[in-house]
């Protein structure tokens, strides 16, 4: 009878053994799922405020600018942001974690938090900063048109550099908090097939 060496290597076994998650592990998951709902909610929190923030800025720019077009633009950013800030917050409402559950629901709620993330990241672009980038351009545009007839375009320079390193600059962040949230969910499919093998 022939020896197979690889059943007997203490490494192999250690290595094929099947693994469980401890109890420990499941108190971090459900503390890990009350962090991402805390964040979603100070997350919903700070699109209000930004809502309310775009919804001012554009009507003051409806009362202070008294071209058409303009007051156009402005009233399209305020239409958008209260669009924007009803559907964001009708998609992503969630039951809170269970306190004392087993390790498939917790890995659930867990799951539910982190996609409800990724979906609050992934629309903020399109329903949060595309509003905002309506109405500060517009608000932009119409500065950029009194500098230039009073002679102080130079002037408004540092002004608007700052203002688009800060537009770039949520936009890599938010693009990077979707990479990381992508991760993530991977990481959690990988801890799902290993607890289910």
């Amino acid at each position: 009878m022939p020896n197979d060496s690889s059943t007997n290597d203490p490494k192999t076994i250690w290595r094929n053994q099947p693994t469980e998650l401890s109890k420990m592990t499941l108190v971090l998951i459900q503390q890990k799922t009350q962090q991402l709902h805390a964040k979603t909610r100070h997350e919903l929190l700070t699109g209000l405020a930004l809502s309310l923030f775009i919804a001012t800025i554009s009507a003051f720019g409806i009362w202070w600018v008294h071209g058409v077009a303009l007051r156009a633009v402005f009233a399209l950013a305020i239409v958008w942001t209260l669009a924007a800030h009803y559907f964001v917050n009708r998609e992503s409402r969630s039951d809170s974690a269970p306190s004392e559950a087993s390790l498939d629901t917790t890995l659930q709620s867990y799951r539910r938090e982190v996609e409800r993330q990724r979906y609050l990241s992934s629309r903020f672009l399109v329903w949060s900063f595309g509003p905002a980038v309506l109405a500060v351009g517009a608000l932009s545009a119409h500065l950029l048109a009194i500098a230039w007839a009073h002679g102080y375009l130079r002037n408004t320079v540092p002004f608007f550099t700052l203002l688009g390193l800060w537009f770039v600059g949520v936009f890599v962040t938010r693009m990077r908090q979707q990479r990381n949230l992508q991760r993530e969910i991977e990481q959690l499919n990988e801890l799902e097939r290993s607890n289910n093998s």
